[in-house]
């Protein structure tokens, strides 16, 4: 395993943080300023945290229109077909 300073870096550059602020971490890691560097996990966690909620709110959305279209759509064969059955009767 890598000194803790690149791996901070690593981890930040895996979860597609701004290069710059990934460095920003690392360097401060280096110093010591453990309040700046744990200032950049924080700022990106939260971003991850509001990209996932802004995801599941898009899947629960989907999931609510899957529900409707199945409950709601009526296949237009059946329609047809029902509509035919009732001019006959």
């Amino acid at each position: 395993m890598g000194d803790l300073s690149e791996d901070l870096e690593r981890c930040l550059c895996d979860c597609a943080c701004d290069e710059a602020r990934a460095a920003k971490a690392r360097c401060s890691c280096e110093e010591g300023r453990v309040r700046e560097a744990k200032r950049v996990l924080l700022s990106e966690r939260q971003r991850l945290l509001d990209e996932l909620h802004a995801n599941q709110r898009g899947i629960d959305a989907i999931d609510h229109m899957l529900h409707r279209v199945s409950c709601e759509c009526v296949p237009r064969r059946a329609s047809a077909n029902s509509g035919e059955g009732a001019s006959h009767e």
